[in-house]
């Protein structure tokens, strides 16, 4: 996951911008917002990426894939940033858009899987932590699950500990986060080039034929590889509804959509470079079972394991400093939801410092159960089921974004960008549904199953009357978990 931004779209990573613009004073220009654009998207999900995406896809299907997915991108950033610029009444964001659009049980839907969304963020983000730790220590040696289990509930409730003393200053952090996990993937493109090998990269029958597989043969259409990537690209761009805080802070609101797009572009450069370089280095059979791809590649250059340890020190060092900030973004997610009467009222409590401490705890407390997965050995199959849950859940606020866009682009005559640019978040989005599979398409109608209780909190917390039309949609939503909750227990859906 790149770095969610959190408090919705709007003000959840204002205050990491603040805090690196506040001294400055002014007004930024075109160069400085692209830097806060690949800065803020640029995050952990890209260093387990060229694993994650040759299991699934071709080094050649990987790089279309890439660009289907930035296409897509392009289109959620300028539709984010268009309703920053035509309703910024809506302090809520992304949930405020929903409701605003479709009424209050969708704006509720978007509050809550944006909060779910980010809540197993952070799950995949200590389980690539582990899985990276696990890394630099031998074989023999390696951290036993249940030890990775308490030093990961040791991390996440110190971490919370110190969110409870309120927000601190995180400028400078912010910054050795960023030093560590750019330096490394610099290395990477920069000295992997030397050792790239062809052969590696143009794999024969790449269409067809998955090229990490050994025996038997694995059957893959070109389509179906695209398809497959598309999960782990959207995870990779999560938190791209950042650039919609920008236009408040630049020099002219005529080069917001600018640097918005160049900043994808470059991200989107980054990341194939490093899909491309890493497929090209490593064969796709070795990639495939990598602990720490980017570290492999660095291995087979000139500067050899020092190159290994040092991608693996940048990637414990950004998750490390990334998880002081999104173990309150993802408690933020709901206190905001909250305040805007889209979550029960209990998540805005908050202590003497500020810090939103119930929901603080509700959050972590659900993180914490979900800590059971380290249990298991096989950490990298979790990482992958972890990141396409978070994935899955952030689809829904994100179609219903484009689609309020939409809205908005046609009642306010905005023109054809607006148009287009809403047009294709729609079609990606629900391209995005169709792609992530019906395994997690179900454990995302449980989850919004399970928030039908919540809702109905929500709405008495409020003194609200739920209509006939909702409590009719929300039956229909709880049947559908039901249903998909039974076909995944007796396995008629299943992997």
């Amino acid at each position: 996951m790149n770095d969610m931004a959190a408090n919705s779209a709007k003000s959840m990573p204002k205050n990491i911008e603040e805090s690196q613009t506040k001294a400055a004073g002014k007004k930024l220009g075109l160069m400085a917002l692209i830097a806060l654009g690949v800065g803020s998207m640029i995050g952990g999900g890209v260093f387990n990426s060229p694993t994650d995406l040759i299991n699934v896809a071709n080094p050649q299907s990987v790089i279309l894939a890439w660009v289907v997915g930035g296409i897509g991108v392009i289109g959620l950033a300028l539709i984010f940033q268009l309703l920053a610029n035509k309703r910024p009444e809506l302090a809520g964001g992304i949930a405020s858009y929903a409701r605003e659009g479709f009424g209050d049980l969708l704006g509720f839907l978007s509050a809550f899987g944006y909060w779910v969304s980010g809540l197993f963020g952070n799950v995949a983000f200590f389980t690539l932590l582990i899985k990276t730790l696990n890394s630099l220590l031998p074989t023999s040696h390696q951290i036993p699950p249940i030890a990775s289990f308490i030093l990961a509930s040791v991390i996440l409730w110190a971490v919370v500990y110190l969110q409870t003393k309120g927000q601190a200053q995180v400028g400078f952090i912010n910054l050795i986060v960023t030093i560590a996990k750019l330096l490394p993937l610099a290395l990477v493109i920069l000295l992997g080039i030397f050792v790239f090998h062809p052969v590696n990269f143009n794999v024969p029958n790449w269409t067809s034929v998955l090229a990490k597989a050994t025996a038997p043969v694995t059957a893959a259409s070109l389509g179906h590889q695209i398809n497959s990537a598309m999960g782990v690209i959207l995870w990779c761009f999560i938190g791209v509804e950042a650039s919609s805080i920008l236009a408040e802070k630049a020099e002219s609101q005529k080069i917001v959509g600018k640097a918005t797009v160049i900043a994808i572009i470059v991200t989107l450069i980054v990341y194939m470079a490093i899909s491309a370089v890493s497929m090209g280095v490593i064969p796709a059979h070795q990639l495939a079972s990598a602990s720490t791809p980017l570290a492999d590649v660095l291995g087979a250059t000139v500067i050899g394991s020092a190159g290994a340890v040092i991608v693996k020190l940048g990637i414990i060092i950004s998750l490390l400093g990334a998880l002081l900030t999104w173990i309150m973004i993802a408690a933020q997610l709901p206190y905001v939801a909250a305040k805007e009467g889209l979550l029960p009222k209990a998540f805005t409590k908050t202590n003497k410092n500020g810090a939103p401490t119930f929901a603080l705890f509700i959050t972590n407390g659900i993180a914490q159960v979900f800590f059971l997965v380290l249990l298991s050995k096989g950490l990298q199959n979790i990482y992958n089921m972890v990141l396409l849950l978070a994935t899955t859940c952030i689809i829904l606020p994100y179609l219903l974004s484009a689609l309020y866009a939409f809205k908005v682009s046609m009642k306010d005559k905005l023109g054809a960008g607006a148009f287009i640019s809403s047009v294709i978040a729609i079609i990606y989005t629900v391209y995005c549904y169709i792609s992530v599979g019906l395994v997690f398409l179900a454990a995302s109608f449980i989850i919004y199953a399970i928030g039908m209780f919540v809702f109905y909190k929500t709405k008495k917390d409020n003194g609200k009357v739920i209509s006939k039309a909702e409590w009719f949609w929300m039956a229909v939503i709880f049947i559908i978990g039901v249903v998909m909750a039974i076909l995944l227990a007796t396995g008629a859906i299943a992997f």
